[in-house]
């Protein structure tokens, strides 16, 4: 049997019903979302009223153009715990000579610097002054650190230790990151005879990193400084003057000085070693020793003609400054790491050539031709916020000397590479940078921060 046909008065019963449930639904949704919204009103925070609106706008503040610290000649911003010399934020960058009062921070503080230059007569003979080796001292177990040897010479991490070369005594010199120069007797004696719990000098006479400080033991008086900013500063302890020898546009990264010639300056200017007369204010020779910067210039003990520089190239380099081509320089011996070496130090002896690398390595090449290489494996990773690790020979050539990242000093034996930690209590920076007295065996000065320690034979 055929369906029945739709008739037009079922489609239009279909279509009304259809209207109706759509209208339904819709005040069904209608009815939830104003449930839900009163409900989110009882939970709610009221809203604070907006403050009406003034009738006039006020002015707008007149833009200022910003310009850095060094664009207008001042110095960086300094840390609380060393204060800034009022005449050095005056005064506009420096040049030409300036006396110590416009760049000494503490004008009560230059007593350790008159003690060195009564000094100074007596270290004019040091050349015929032998240094007693005592190659019975094991600083692994015999270097210790006292409470009263710490001191916080400058706010920033220091970048640069030495001890000035005097007999007896010890005076160390240290520069920062901003540019000071401090002076540290530990020696110094009061009125009363007793030791002082002071003894520091602090100057500011650069405008950037210092990267560099140099003192000839025949002329102690004169005291070189070299900074990031471009500036070779003489420091002249009797005239008590700083005097800016040279200023150039290019950082200077290091800084050595002849063994034989206290007038000869060497500099490292990006790639390039450049040879400089004090005496006539001019550069002699300049020679492109590698393609990035020269961390470190250090000359051969017994060869004042031999030097090796350490570069962020990768490279150790040993020169002969009597047949360097000016053109095409040609080194007579290479020692490749695979990162940038910060430095690279002949031993006291000249035998032995130690190299501290950003690729966790130190090495120490030996024999006569150093050819024999010692690679010990060490965390040379400091960071961006510490000075980085160079590695120093000690006394004789048993020992060398470097931070870790423990707050020690990792002592290497060169006989059979074991590394020994010296710690101590006292030590709450990680030290970076060293130096040991030439003249004094077992005194030596390590950096951290802006604090100087100095270990002694216990």
């Amino acid at each position: 049997m055929a369906p029945p046909k739709k008739t037009k008065t079922m489609a239009l019963g279909y279509e009304e019903q259809r209207q109706e449930n759509i209208k339904r639904n819709k005040e069904m949704i209608a009815s939830i979302l104003r449930q839900k919204s009163q409900v989110a009103s009882l939970f709610s925070r009221p809203k604070p009223k907006k403050p009406l609106r003034k009738a006039t706008k006020p002015n707008p503040p007149p833009k200022t153009l910003r310009r850095s610290l060094r664009s207008r000649g001042l110095p960086p911003p300094d840390s609380t715990q060393t204060p800034t010399p009022t005449s050095s934020l005056s005064r506009e960058a420096p040049s030409g000579q300036f006396p110590f009062t416009d760049a000494l921070v503490d004008s009560d503080s230059c007593r350790p610097l008159v003690e060195a230059m009564r000094l100074s007569e007596e270290s004019r003979e040091m050349g015929s002054v032998e240094k007693e080796v005592d190659f019975g001292l094991d600083v692994r177990v015999e270097l210790g650190l006292k409470e009263e040897n710490v001191r916080r010479i400058v706010g920033e991490r220091i970048t640069i230790v030495k001890f000035l070369p005097v007999l007896s005594r010890s005076i160390v010199v240290s520069g920062n990151k901003q540019g000071y120069l401090g002076f540290w007797d530990a020696d110094a004696t009061g009125e009363n005879g007793e030791r002082d719990s002071d003894g520091v000098s602090v100057f500011f006479p650069h405008r950037s990193t210092v990267s560099g400080i140099s003192v000839h033991p025949f002329s102690l008086r004169k005291i070189y400084s070299s900074c990031y900013y471009g500036d070779l500063c003489l420091m002249d302890v009797e005239k008590q003057m700083f005097d800016i020898i040279h200023s150039s546009d290019f950082s200077i990264f290091s800084l050595s000085q002849s063994p034989h010639d206290h007038n000869s300056l060497f500099l490292g200017y990006g790639g390039k070693v450049k040879s400089f007369d004090e005496r006539s204010g001019k550069f002699v020779d300049a020679w492109e020793m590698h393609e990035l910067r020269v961390n470190t210039i250090d000359f051969h003990p017994g060869n004042s003609n031999m030097i090796a520089t350490s570069s962020s190239d990768g490279f150790v380099r040993l020169w002969d400054l009597r047949c360097i081509d000016k053109d095409q320089p040609k080194c007579i011996k290479e020692v490749a790491h695979n990162r940038a070496v910060h430095s690279a130090y002949f031993s006291p002896t000249g035998n032995g050539i130690v190299s501290t690398s950003f690729d966790d390595t130190v090495c120490i090449s030996s024999c006569p031709q150093f050819e024999k290489l010692s690679i010990i494996k060490h965390n040379n990773q400091t960071g961006r916020w510490l000075s980085s690790f160079r590695a120093i020979w000690g006394w004789n050539d048993s020992f060398i000397f470097i931070g870790n990242m423990k707050r020690a000093i990792d002592v290497i034996s060169t006989e059979d590479n074991i590394v020994t930690p010296l710690e101590s209590e006292y030590m709450t920076n990680i030290p970076c940078r060293f130096a040991i007295h030439p003249y004094e065996e077992g005194r030596l000065a390590c950096a951290g921060g802006g604090k100087l320690y100095l270990w002694t034979k216990m």
